[in-house]
């Protein structure tokens, strides 16, 4: 693997005909909203056939229910990690409605 991306989160998913484009987002840590809330930048756009991003879901699916199993995460109405991990998600984070290509 010769590059890695990171990416807080998934901003939005296109779908048109056979091709998905995922948009993802990170945060600015340095920068604040008006309001005080975290700024997102949308940072990178993933692109795969259809079937790829299915078949990707089935992975993450598969991983999601295996952390389920282990109790790192907890079902409920909106994604939650258990107490005993180190990362847990601000529920009050929002998006920047902006949108920049690269």
């Amino acid at each position: 693997m010769n590059h890695e991306i990171f990416a807080d989160a998934v901003s939005a998913i296109h779908v048109n005909g056979n091709i998905v484009r995922i948009d993802l987002m990170t945060r600015e840590p340095q920068l604040k909203s008006n309001n005080g809330q975290p700024v997102f930048d949308i940072s990178r756009r993933l692109i795969m056939p259809l079937e790829g991003f299915v078949q990707s879901f089935a992975v993450q699916e598969d991983i999601i229910n295996k952390l389920l199993a282990a109790g790192v995460l907890k079902r409920g109405t909106k994604p939650q990690i258990a107490a005993n991990s180190q990362a847990e998600p601000n529920q009050s984070e929002q998006p920047k409605n902006e949108e920049k290509e690269g």
